[in-house]
């Protein structure tokens, strides 16, 4: 009795689970083009969680035949969850894994192997598995050494993986986290939350799995300990969702193309110029950063291309680093062009180009919704678009649309 009712429970959490991860791919593929590129790792461990919790619901109507055959598409694909969270740090950290596929190579011999063990369950035990009656794997493993090779094998890899993985994820997200105060545009608050609770999340999920996979070394029924794992698979889910639903466009990224001059160095150096005569320093800048007047001319000329050509300022991680390198300049050299020859600050020239971008989605496209415009042009949230519309302009938004819309009127 007590297992009808962990199945069933099982099957309840499978099928919510099921929901809030289709759903968690609905968002993140509605974040548009800009965000695939890190949102796909984020799609890839939502798709094979799927595949976990339909896999608890067929366990329920499919007969030990069909399960056997799909099993191996199942195992394998527990081999994508944390390489796909992995190159999803990666990303959003701006240092994304030049050769992706490698992560996943591992799914090839999982599912070698694990389609190896049915087919040594379906050639010595077909009259059972026919009839539906349940195998014993005790015995099974007993009477067949390749069958217990094969299994301690999979699992062995899978502990392997959790093992080498979770301290990389953990590097890269606490990397990532001291650099967030730095992003541009967006609420930091939000971001920094974000990678904290899906850190925790996902390391609670794996610690809780590895605990309870002990515990089933000594239990002879573990459904309820399968039921804990995939309740802690939902509750992340449903926590990122209500994230990602709270807080649009939290990491979406600029789709970058550059002309191959974008990607000089400003300090190359100038012709018969020398900072100091004599000197064994480079001319051009020199190892101190220092900025002649061509060097800030191209900078300036380099920065007009930017925001008439690309839509890099509209990257909601957008920080001085990323633009510098865009441009060929180091941070510094931006920072003081910005500062001393513009008269900005890299947040208001940044936030200018928006407001203004925003301004005119605010007139031509009337039906938009603010929030809409306000993602589009780089903010994560309206509280922060409001407050740099109206230093800027020095009317809210929403007052903006109107007046203009009656002015047009008029």
């Amino acid at each position: 009795m007590t297992t009808e009712i962990s199945k069933l429970v099982l099957m309840i959490i499978a099928i919510l689970g099921l929901a809030q991860a289709g759903f968690l791919m609905l968002l993140l593929r509605h974040e548009g083009k800009r965000a695939f590129r890190a949102n796909r790792w984020l799609m890839v461990f939502a798709f094979a969680s799927c595949l976990s919790f339909i896999e608890d619901i067929t366990d329920v109507f499919l007969t030990p035949k069909w399960m056997l055959i799909v099993a191996p598409v199942f195992m394998a694909m527990t081999f994508a969850f944390v390489p796909s969270i992995y190159l999803y740090f990666r990303e959003i950290a701006d240092r994304p894994v030049s050769r992706p596929i490698y992560h996943f190579l591992v799914l090839l011999p999982v599912l070698a192997a694990t389609s190896g063990m049915v087919w040594i369950l379906f050639d010595q035990f077909v009259p059972e598995i026919i009839h539906g009656t349940d195998i014993d794997i005790d015995i099974a493993l007993d009477q067949h050494i390749l069958l217990s090779v094969l299994l301690m094998s999979v699992f062995v890899g899978l502990y392997v993986q959790l093992f080498v993985y979770m301290p990389k994820i953990w590097k890269v997200g606490l990397g990532y986290l001291r650099q967030a105060g730095e992003q541009l545009g967006a609420d930091s608050a939000a971001l920094r939350r974000w990678i904290q609770e899906i850190l925790i999340g996902i390391t609670a999920i794996f610690v809780i799995f590895t605990v309870t996979s002990v515990i089933d070394l000594f239990v002879e029924d573990g459904t309820w300990l399968t039921t804990i794992v995939q309740g802690s698979f939902a509750l992340v889910f449903f926590r990122m969702c209500h994230l990602l639903a709270s807080n649009p466009a939290l990491f979406v990224q600029a789709d970058w193309t550059f002309e191959d001059d974008f990607h000089a160095d400003v300090s190359e150096p100038a012709p018969a110029r020398n900072a100091n005569p004599g000197s064994s320093e480079p001319a051009g800048n020199n190892v101190r950063g220092f900025l002649y007047h061509e060097d800030i001319e191209r900078i300036a000329a380099r920065l007009g291309r930017v925001v008439n050509e690309t839509d890099i300022l509209f990257d909601p991680l957008l920080s001085m680093p990323k633009l510098a390198d865009a441009i060929g300049a180091t941070p510094n050299q931006l920072s003081h062009v910005l500062n001393q020859h513009l008269g900005k600050s890299f947040f208001d020239f940044v936030n200018e180009v928006r407001v203004d971008e925003a301004s005119r989605l605010l007139i031509e496209e009337p039906n938009r919704t603010i929030l809409d415009i306000a993602t589009e042009v780089g903010f994560n949230s309206k509280s922060t678009f409001n407050q740099a519309f109206k230093k800027i302009t020095g009317h809210t938004p929403s007052n903006y649309r109107q007046n203009n819309f009656a002015k047009s009127n008029s």
